[in-house]
């Protein structure tokens, strides 16, 4: 078969001339169907994929606008800064996070808000600390990071807040609710920490101010402001603040603060505070705003002495007070100061965790306010002398203790530095009183009183004024002078003001003591106050035992009015504490020679040298040493006649010397003349007396007619010698101030003796009964009163004056004594018995003692 018949069945390559298996049209039509099918289907994925790519985007544009509008609500809430308006920022922001997942942005935004909250309120610590922990690690934020800050601060760790910021700072993006928040942190880091530098913060924080003008940012600015001590700055931000929001209570807490820190407005402070704390607001203000009003109304409560309830609002404010807040803190420890309360102070010191020397100024502070001024000056000394507080507390206390020149340029330096405060006002006006305008320190202190009639030593200075102007006129240029006789009415107005100070007064020692000094003027005509004196003079220790001048004042008195066994104890107590003046070992001296002199005991105390080198090296006068040792030199009985006469000369030649110096010089006189006597000079000794009496001047020198009137006794003159010490005796009596009461009975018990040596009975009872009314409380008195009634056989007034001298001191050995013998003139003889055995008892020890046995004796034995 020819081959070229078979059927072409394929398709012949041109190439290779072979030919191709044979086409399945119906496989390659398929064929084509399914590309196109599978053409179709990519295309219709591809579209459902860009559809889905589409609306993703736009789910995740939307959620993004839906985030960025939580975000912009919340940045306007955060602006306005209310505690409600960031509580709601936070509840809104806690549903944008249940909407959005936990975006890293919204999570920093809450962790912001809460912060803030608890930073500047006091609200959501939980809250707060669980928001920023549920911070996202791995993703961190501005706001975030602020957070953690604005926690670390709050926790006190303020090291690690300062470290953190630099670098959250540095993380600044568009999103931030709080885009100018780490200057409010670090204006926030600079009031926690004292040496940062207030001023720098100021300027930074005004900057932002500028562009940013959030309540928060002003509110800072004015609380930095207060802190660097400008009031007035502080005050105005305030102002623009308040401007902003009328409804921020924080703003009102601050305002009614800020004015009591001032000590300014105070009822416009308590009607705001009472207000805020009100049913109104209570609910609405945050735990720190309220913490700044109870303080604030605190502080009106203490200023107007109302003690007990400011101090309780000052304590419940000190229990929400953060640690950074040292303005506050510090307005809280200063109330407790004021209120005296030192015990709760120490408990707050010691919480607040003070760092020195602030710290060591407020223990010191507590010393001053319990009246330990002595102490809180050592403390004083020790500390930064450029401290502000320490120039005020070394003014202060310089005052208490009466150093008004030492005093004068720390109150100046406290005064420019912690201006308009009441106790620098009141203290350099008691200055002046004393060393510089009377008259303009009392019209000062007249208007303080007035303004604040519960302000530290307010009363007290207005008394210390009226008093200077009472003693004292201004000549020429401002030069003080002594007045002839004190102002009557202005001494009346200070013993008001005093009264005024003892009823508003914390401590009102000063105020005790001058009403004393005021009441003992009026004792020569009426006796009888010593006892109201002494009294006041008690209730002056009481209010403040730390300052040992008042229980010194008090035991020279006791010496003075001629309680001598009392003040010999009292002055003997006191003169071991520190801070005591020469005065009082030198009164201890001259009694120790009184009751030599005065025959009360045999021998010098033994304790009489001791006393006199205290008061030299306490640095008393070099007349008064000389005066004491020239006493003792005289006091020689028992010495043989040589060296009597060699002590008798030393003593002269110091006297001499003393008059010489100060012709007025009345005891010096006095004892000169005694000298002269011992050196047996009659003559001299007449010459010392006619020249003491020209000197001194009739009606002072009463003690010297008295010597003369002894001198010319032991010359056989009894009528002329009694007639001059009735003399004496009548100056004395009529011009008793300045004379101790020792004195007054030893120059009634001479002139007594003189007249009834004369035969004038008459005479010396009128001057017995004299001396009672004189010094109505001294025992001996009423001793020398019985003695001579019963020597004019007035039986009855004898036994009642004997009576009366017991009742003043049951340890008046003479007294015991005259009325043991007054009880046998009226047949009591079992009492006579028991009288002579007290006085036998009580003067063992005395010049007398062998006649109170002889006494005793001559009862005979005590029947069985």
């Amino acid at each position: 078969m020819n081959d070229s018949r078979r059927p072409i069945t394929g398709r012949q390559n041109p190439l290779t001339g072979r030919h191709t298996a044979p086409r399945d049209l119906i496989g390659d039509i398929h064929a084509q169907q399914r590309r196109k099918l599978f053409r179709r289907v990519a295309l219709i994925v591809v579209l459902i994929l860009a559809l889905l790519a589409v609306g993703l985007a736009l789910k995740v544009f939307a959620d993004r606008r839906s985030r960025d509008a939580c975000l912009d609500d919340a940045r306007d809430g955060f602006a306005r800064g209310t505690s409600a308006e960031l509580d709601t920022v936070a509840e809104r922001l806690d549903t944008c996070i249940e909407d959005h997942g936990d975006d890293p942005q919204l999570l920093g935004a809450r962790a912001l808000t809460r912060a803030q909250l608890l930073a500047e309120f006091g609200v959501g610590d939980e809250a707060a600390h669980a928001a920023v922990a549920a911070l996202d690690a791995t993703t961190t934020t501005h706001d975030g990071e602020l957070a953690r800050v604005m926690i670390a601060l709050d926790d006190g760790e303020l090291g690690q807040a300062r470290a953190d910021l630099e670098a959250a700072a540095a993380m600044r993006d568009r999103l931030s609710i709080g885009p100018n928040h780490e200057e409010w942190i670090a204006g926030m880091l600079a009031i926690a920490d004292p040496e940062a530098n207030l001023d720098e913060a100021i300027d930074a924080v005004s900057k932002t101010v500028e562009e940013d003008p959030s309540i928060s940012l002003r509110r800072l600015l004015a609380t930095l402001h207060m802190h660097a001590g400008d009031g007035d700055a502080a005050l105005e931000e305030l102002g623009r603040a308040r401007e902003q929001d009328r409804t921020h209570l924080g703003l009102a807490a601050d305002e009614a603060l800020y004015n009591a820190l001032l000590r300014q407005k105070l009822p416009g402070v308590a009607d705001v505070a009472d207000q805020l704390l009100g049913d109104e607001f209570a609910t609405k203000l945050a735990p720190r705003d309220r913490a700044h009003t109870l303080l604030a109304r605190g502080v009106v409560q203490i200023q107007d002495g109302e003690v007990e309830a400011g101090m309780q609002a000052v304590s419940q404010a000190w229990d929400e007070l953060p640690g950074w807040d040292k303005l506050s803190r510090t307005l809280a420890l200063e109330m407790a100061m004021e209120a005296g309360d030192g015990e709760r102070a120490r408990q707050w010191i010691s919480e607040a965790g003070l760092r020195a020397p602030e710290s060591e100024i407020y223990e010191a502070w507590v010393k001053l306010v319990e009246g330990d001024v002595m102490a809180a000056l050592a403390e004083l000394a020790k500390l930064p002398q450029e401290h502000p507080r320490v120039a005020l507390l070394q003014g202060l206390a310089l005052v208490e203790q009466g150093r008004w020149v030492e005093a004068k340029p720390w109150l100046e330096r406290a005064e420019k530095f912690l201006p308009k405060r009441i106790d620098v006002e009141v203290a350099r006006a008691r200055v002046d009183a004393q060393i510089g305008d009377a008259e303009a320190a009392r019209r000062k202190l007249e208007a303080l009183a007035e303004e604040e009639p519960f302000a530290p030593r307010a009363w007290t200075g207005l008394g210390e004024a009226h008093l200077a102007v009472a003693y004292y006129e201004v000549e020429g240029e401002g030069v003080r002078k002594p007045r002839p006789e004190p102002d009557p009415d202005a001494l009346k107005e200070a013993r008001r003001a005093f009264k005024w100070a003892v009823q508003r007064e914390r401590q009102p020692a000063e105020a005790y003591l001058q009403l004393a000094e005021i009441t003992d003027r009026k004792r020569g005509d009426d006796p009888k106050l010593v006892d109201e004196v002494v009294e006041l003079l008690t209730q002056a220790v009481e209010a403040n035992d730390n300052l040992p001048r008042y229980a010194e004042r008090q035991a020279l008195y006791l010496a003075e009015v001629g309680r001598h066994a009392e003040a010999k104890r009292m002055l003997a107590k006191v003169n071991e504490r520190p801070g005591v003046s020469f005065r009082v070992p030198l009164m201890l001296a001259g009694l120790a020679l009184d009751e030599v002199e005065f025959d009360k005991v045999l021998s010098l105390d033994e304790g009489f040298e001791g006393w006199v080198e205290d008061a030299e090296s306490r640095r008393a006068p070099g007349r008064d040493l000389d005066i004491i040792r020239a006493r003792a030199l005289l006091l020689t009985p028992d010495e043989p006649a040589k060296v009597k006469a060699d002590k008798s000369a030393e003593a002269r030649d110091k006297l001499a010397k003393i008059v010489a110096a100060a012709p007025t010089d009345l005891e010096a006189w006095t004892y000169l003349t005694r000298a002269h006597m011992e050196l047996k000079d009659r003559d001299a000794a007449l010459g010392a007396v006619r020249q003491g009496i020209e000197a001194v001047g009739k009606e002072d020198a009463g003690r010297l007619f008295l010597e003369q009137a002894k001198i010319l006794f032991r010359g056989g003159k009894k009528r002329v010698a009694a007639t001059q010490a009735g003399k004496g005796w009548n100056f004395l009596r009529d011009r008793p101030e300045g004379v101790s009461t020792l004195v007054l009975a030893w120059a009634a018990e001479e002139t007594v003796k003189l007249f009834q040596r004369d035969g004038r009975a008459k005479p010396a009872l009128t001057v017995a009964k004299q001396l009672t009314r004189v010094a109505p409380t001294h025992s001996d008195a009423w001793v020398l009163r019985a003695s001579v009634e019963l020597r004019n056989n007035r039986g009855s007034d004898a036994k009642a004056s004997a009576e009366k001298a017991v009742e003043l001191d049951p340890n008046n050995p003479k007294a015991h004594e005259l009325l043991g013998q007054l009880y046998l003139r009226f047949g009591r003889k079992t009492s006579a018995r028991e009288a002579f055995e007290k006085a036998v008892e009580l003067g063992k020890d005395t010049p007398q003692a062998e006649d109170y046995k002889k006494s005793l004796a001559s009862l005979g034995d005590e029947p069985e």
